[in-house]
């Protein structure tokens, strides 16, 4: 979250109004920003004086000044420079918000893809690991040979695991809720691992409830400190939804040369659009 973002809530910040998750946010931009602190100290007093019976009245014209030196000053701020993590399975970084697809063919692509959580396990970040049964234990195989121990990390609140067996709606929620949880635990960054392949169980929801499952989730984290890698094994899945779920859905590519862009992605105002029209 941005220093603007955070003054520009602070009113609904001070009047318990902001969102669970735009509140966990500010709490931990304030904690590790001076000016920031200084800024939400500032105007909590001005709520305190406001209040105060003994408070005199301010001068004519006081507030649209005010309003106009500030709007000044933060057009005067430099745009900040966002935040990196290590992608993992490349040498890549990429920014928080980052939504990437990685395609999967086999084992050693597998184990690849894994590599996503390895940076973040038991260094102050926050995994989630999302997927079908059997996905989730191949990839608990592939953590132990790295010298993790998966279920530790469980206990310890390192590492969240949501098996895929709710529709779109309730896994976002259930995505939302991990977030929240993790951020107000002080991670520095969340990492969500979605593996999806057919596996022994039919989609939950079928394939179009994926798609919906790759927009919610695309919303959800683009403001959040959370880099998002979604692993399609397409040996399992069909043409249809490797494109329209993988391809369509994702900004950036993970491939063996590294992260790139991905020229098949369709921004969602673009893909309601087509909705539409067909």
């Amino acid at each position: 979250m941005s220093c603007q973002q955070v003054w520009q809530e602070i009113s609904r910040y001070i009047d318990g109004d902001t969102a669970p998750l735009v509140r966990a946010r500010m709490d931990h931009h304030v904690n590790e920003c001076p000016k920031c602190k200084a800024v939400l100290a500032g105007a909590r007093n001005v709520v305190q004086l406001a209040g105060c019976s003994e408070a005199f009245e301010p001068p004519s014209g006081f507030s649209k000044r005010l309003y106009s030196k500030l709007e000044n000053y933060i057009a005067d701020q430099p745009a900040p420079s966002p935040r990196t993590i290590e992608v993992g399975i490349t040498q890549d970084r990429v920014p928080l918000g980052s939504h990437l697809i990685y395609f999967c063919e086999g084992s050693d692509d597998f184990e690849r893809g894994v590599r996503f959580l390895y940076p973040g396990l038991n260094k102050g970040e926050h995994c989630l690991l999302f997927g079908h049964d059997e996905a989730i234990e191949q990839a608990f195989q592939v953590l132990r040979a790295g010298g993790f121990d998966p279920e530790a990390s469980i206990r310890n609140l390192d590492l969240t695991v949501i098996h895929r067996v709710a529709n779109a709606q309730q896994t976002v929620s259930e995505i939302a809720a991990v977030l929240d949880r993790a951020m107000r635990a002080g991670a520095t960054a969340v990492r969500y691992l979605g593996i999806l392949g057919m596996g022994r169980d039919p989609l939950p929801a079928g394939e179009d409830d994926v798609v919906e499952l790759e927009q919610k989730v695309d919303l959800l984290v683009a403001s959040l400190p959370c880099v998002t890698v979604c692993m399609y094994d397409v040996r399992m899945l069909s043409g249809r939804l490797v494109m329209r779920g993988g391809l369509q859905t994702h900004a950036l590519a993970v491939c063996a040369a590294g992260v790139h862009t991905n020229p098949y992605f369709v921004p969602q105002e673009d893909s309601v659009r087509a909705r539409h029209v067909h």
